[in-house]
């Protein structure tokens, strides 16, 4: 995988804390979702600030969509993964080589994660109205900007 990026690694750390905090034996999309938001400071949460998304309102959603079923998982460090995470992971670097990028930092996470259609966080994003899409739009208009 690339190379993350500071930031970018702070949110897969903060994304494991999220699921030990909530007790789960595992680190899912929904994790990492909440994680980029509570993060706050990198592009992917802009972008998600500036569409309405917060906190709280990704977490009613996240809890909408959760089931009592067990998912496989993998083991990454001391915290097992769902498959989707480990999906979101690989192609955040794809979004990274095809953007240019030879680190992986929050917006590509954000665009990973949304291409998970069947994850937990990509359904919660879909329900708060965030598509891959207008994620792409706002980031050109950063990119521009500034």
């Amino acid at each position: 995988m690339n190379q993350l990026t500071r930031r970018a690694d702070q949110i897969i750390r903060l994304a494991k804390e999220i699921a030990r905090q909530e007790g789960q034996g595992f680190v899912g999309t929904e994790h990492l979702l909440l994680a980029i938001i509570r993060e706050g400071s990198g592009l992917g949460a802009q972008i998600l600030r500036s569409k309405g998304v917060t906190e709280g309102l990704a977490r009613d959603e996240i809890a909408k969509l959760v089931r009592d079923r067990l998912h496989e998982t993998w083991v990454m460090g001391r915290l097992p993964g769902t498959p989707n995470f480990r999906d979101v992971l690989s192609r955040a670097a794809e979004e990274a080589r095809g953007m240019g990028n030879w680190q992986v930092c929050s917006v590509h996470l954000l665009l990973a994660l949304m291409a998970e259609k069947d994850a937990i966080g990509a359904k919660a994003l879909k329900a708060l109205d965030v598509t891959a899409e207008s994620v792409r739009k706002c980031l050109v208009r950063q990119l521009t900007v500034g």
